[in-house]
């Protein structure tokens, strides 16, 4: 079953540095008495005791009172021969909440197309669930990185939001 992977041991953080916010978020006492670290990933753990990880906790997109797992699209998006890097965020949706929208690079010789972009729809209407399906999908020649050289989701997310607004205000 998956869930949050939680740490508990003498080797556990004991705080954030002069953050009280963010420790009080990251440590809980558990009804063990002990302090547990909610690391705030997904994970799951075999009958011998291996965590797997699955994708960030914070990651998650909800679509109609589905759990919308973006990393789950991500792995299958660049699994098409075009797709060299892709981000998937939750963008509104009148009705469901959220909903996928892929931010995807391109492998060099490859265009965005309508046959392309077919190509990617079957491609999700083939492995993932209905409610998964990607709403809508931009692409870039690039994604913005996080100082740790990730891919920075939520630049993505407040662009797309913000270019919305301004759209909605113009209509």
């Amino acid at each position: 079953e998956e869930g949050e992977i939680c740490i508990s041991g003498p080797n556990v953080m004991l705080g954030y540095y002069n953050n009280i916010k963010e420790t009080n978020l990251a440590l809980h006492i558990h009804d063990d008495g002990n302090i547990w670290l909610h690391s705030g990933d997904l994970g799951t753990m075999d009958k011998d005791g291996f965590i797997k990880y699955t994708s960030r906790l914070k990651r998650l997109i909800i679509s109609s009172g589905y759990n919308v797992y973006p990393n789950q699209i991500e792995q299958l998006l660049e699994s098409h021969e075009a797709v060299m890097l892709c981000s998937v965020v939750g963008i509104p949706h009148k009705y469901k909440m959220e909903v996928p929208k892929a931010f995807i690079v391109l492998n060099k010789g490859y265009k965005q197309s309508d046959e392309l972009i077919e190509e990617l729809k079957t491609l999700c209407q083939k492995n993932l669930p209905k409610y998964s399906q990607v709403y809508e999908y931009e692409f870039r020649k690039s994604l913005p990185k996080t100082i740790v050289g990730k891919v920075d989701f939520k630049k993505l997310q407040e662009e797309n939001n913000k270019r919305r607004q301004k759209d909605e205000k113009e209509n």
